[in-house]
């Protein structure tokens, strides 16, 4: 009898060391599962927004010098390029079809004299509208130097996009041009009183020099 008892309490005692270990094994396998799901989605989520993206840009034949950005790198091509004229807007509405109609038509693109990229607003949006601050309704584009916001348009309905789309993106850039004319005209001014004074002095000393020899 002893011998049987002995026995089996140590088959329940193996048997508990067993699922001990098989319980700590099944723990280390899902700790495993939820950290490879941590770093797997985020890189599956990105994958599937880019072809999104790209199947996107497959369905518009757009012209030679409208291109998309891509998703994972446009902060970084924004922040990083000396200028370039970015379009912001939801694929979707009849403006934004408006302005493709503009940007798909290679005869009205040849009277730009850049190239525009579009940021579709697909995901994100509330973090893109906060850091560049555009509205999701609205088609915004906007003229960054250096990283910097130089100048933007708002274009909607009333826009007339066939007529005025391709001069209003023509100006977008002069603002940083405009500024160096103002300087100059200031240098000059400043560098032409001067003379004058010199000029007023010499009139001077002539009137004096007359006035003695009289």
């Amino acid at each position: 009898m002893k011998k049987d008892f002995i026995n089996v309490k140590d088959n329940i005692i193996e048997f508990i060391n067993r699922q001990k270990k098989l319980t700590a094994i099944i723990l280390v396998v899902i700790v495993l599962v939820i950290i490879s799901l941590f770093m797997v989605v985020p890189k599956v989520q990105a994958n599937i927004r880019a072809s999104e993206i790209k199947s996107l840009v497959n369905q518009e034949n757009l012209s030679k010098k409208a291109n998309y950005l891509d998703p994972k790198t446009a902060d970084k091509e924004i922040s990083k390029k000396t200028a370039m004229t970015v379009l912001f807007s939801v694929p979707s509405g009849r403006t934004y079809g408006n302005v493709m109609n503009v940007l798909k038509d290679s005869e009205l693109m040849k009277d730009f004299n850049r190239s525009i990229y579009l940021y579709p607003m697909v995901y994100d949006v509330e973090k893109i509208e906060q850091k560049y601050k555009i509205k999701k309704n609205e088609v915004a584009i906007v003229f960054f130097e250096n990283g910097k916001e130089k100048n933007r348009i708002s274009i909607d309905e009333n826009f007339d996009t066939k007529k005025m789309l391709i001069p209003s993106l023509n100006q977008l850039s002069l603002s940083s041009i405009v500024e160096p004319s103002a300087t100059s005209n200031s240098t000059t001014s400043t560098t032409s009183e001067p003379a004058t004074s010199e000029s007023e002095q010499m009139l001077d000393q002539s009137v004096e020099a007359d006035s003695v020899a009289q």
